[in-house]
């Protein structure tokens, strides 16, 4: 195929380019409290292979690979799929957050594929605009931190549709980064996927709001987190996720948490909002405009996987944190919880979270256009009796997006229940919740006690006169 016309994130932001990461990230993604609770035992990421696609900062010659000499990369095995290549900066910069052996927080990742963008979108992986199918991904966490175009809007589709199509087959979490600058618009390639997670800045300054192509109107990023480009936002969304594949490897209670759209939905559970005064989602806009779910939060995400998988059910609770994977039977499903007396629950998030399905839309014996299937699944939040649903509290059905969200804050003493209505069966999905911290009723202040109880003695010292 022609030289794909591509541009990596930071093209206008070459002053964010930094030797050594710092550390504060992980404090502000709450790695830095999970790793004083853990100790030891806390994940690394050894179990979990790696994959970066990365645009040339070369324009002459392809230069899309991480400096494999670099001190963060001792003992890892990085391998050129797109062959010779100069050093690349960027690629390096990327690599620190993503498996950076003490920069990153899935520093056990000594498994890496490295790609150039365009040889990725061609002959090498997708083989857009070809009658042969993608190849397939062996690696389990995909980086894309890089944005572009293959020049029309017909090959951008293309492009996006086969990368769907490998996230469904093949289960890899794939993170793809936002353009930087509020001004811009979402990139053709790769922000207009639904399969991936699609990353922004915690401070805003990335393109955001609703799709134009493959489907109007689907709300993007799906997350942020804390990096001064959206380039390096990306990688330290992938080594939460990466972090969240290892927590699950080799433990069977936890093996549909390596499911991608698992992980896709414990991460954004997990997401916190504080950092946003304006945070807002509405019935049908599942996450919000401009910072998605809000702020990745490893401590979060990981308590939710560890708390296990909770079956739905019509006659027993799930616990006020945890997740499920399966799939839509066309009857409603209901998880139950409650909320203990004297309690109210400060926040409760919940994220369902399913892929959009691609097919061979080719009717010959080669492989090519591929069709697009989404499911139309709802999230609601009731109140219950018992195991009979009482009112609808909160609803989320967004028509055009693959996830739904609910967010409540402050809810009282009570039995609640989540509800996926039955339509669209056989869509395999994953629900993920977080309920935050109990508080206790308060009680009367002490300027009230103190009043009722002057009150109480007046009357007596009048009657004792």
């Amino acid at each position: 195929m022609h030289r794909h016309a591509v541009s990596f994130l930071v093209l206008s932001f070459l002053a964010v380019f930094v030797s050594s990461v710092s550390a504060g990230w992980k404090d502000d993604i709450g790695y830095t409290d999970l790793e004083v609770e853990l100790g030891a035992a806390i994940p690394t990421g050894s179990s979990v292979t790696a994959s970066m696609v990365e645009a040339s900062t070369d324009d002459n010659s392809p230069y899309y690979a991480p400096d494999t000499a670099h001190a963060q990369f001792t003992g890892k095995t990085i391998t050129l799929m797109s062959g010779a290549s100069g050093t690349s900066w960027h690629a390096t910069t990327v690599g620190t957050y993503l498996f950076g052996n003490t920069s990153s927080i899935a520093g056990g990742i000594v498994d890496i594929d490295s790609w150039l963008a365009d040889d990725w979108i061609g002959a090498g992986f997708l083989k857009t605009a070809s009658s042969l199918e993608p190849a397939v991904e062996t690696q389990d966490v995909q980086n894309h931190s890089w944005i572009g175009t293959v020049g029309s809007t017909a090959l951008d589709v293309d492009v996006i549709r086969r990368f769907d199509y490998t996230i469904q087959r093949d289960n890899y979490v794939a993170v793809v980064g936002m353009n930087n600058g509020s001004s811009t618009t979402i990139p053709s390639l790769m922000g207009h996927n639904y399969n991936a997670i699609s990353v922004g800045r915690s401070d805003g300054v990335h393109s955001a709001g609703f799709t134009t192509i493959d489907g109007m109107g689907r709300v993007k990023p799906d997350i942020v987190a804390p990096a001064g480009a959206t380039s390096y936002a990306t990688p330290m969304v992938g080594s939460a996720a990466a972090f969240l594949l290892d927590t699950a490897a080799g433990n069977g209670a936890y093996a549909n948490a390596s499911n991608s759209i698992t992980v896709k939905a414990l991460l954004m559970a997990g997401a916190t909002k504080d950092e946003f005064p304006t945070w807002d989602r509405t019935h049908t806009r599942p996450i919000d405009e401009v910072y998605g779910a809000g702020e990745l939060n490893i401590y979060r995400s990981y308590h939710t996987l560890v708390a296990g998988e909770q079956d739905a059910s019509a006659s027993s609770l799930v616990g006020l944190t945890g997740w499920d994977y399966g799939a839509t039977t066309g009857d409603d499903l209901l998880w139950f919880f409650d909320i203990g007396a004297g309690s109210v629950l400060d926040e409760l998030s919940a994220i369902v979270a399913w892929n959009r399905e691609i097919t061979d839309g080719d009717s010959g014996t080669g492989w090519g256009e591929p069709q697009s299937h989404l499911a139309n699944l709802d999230l609601e939040l009731w109140s219950a009796d018992g195991f009979t649903l009482n009112t609808q509290l909160d609803y989320s059905a967004s028509t055009v997006d693959n996830v739904e969200h609910i967010y409540a804050q402050d809810l009282a003493a009570g039995r609640y229940a989540f509800l996926i209505p039955g339509v669209d069966a056989g869509t395999d999905f994953a629900l993920a919740w977080y309920g935050g911290a109990m508080s206790p009723i308060p009680e009367p202040s002490a300027i009230v006690l103190l009043v009722i109880g002057v009150a109480a003695i007046l009357p007596c010292r009048r009657r004792c006169r």
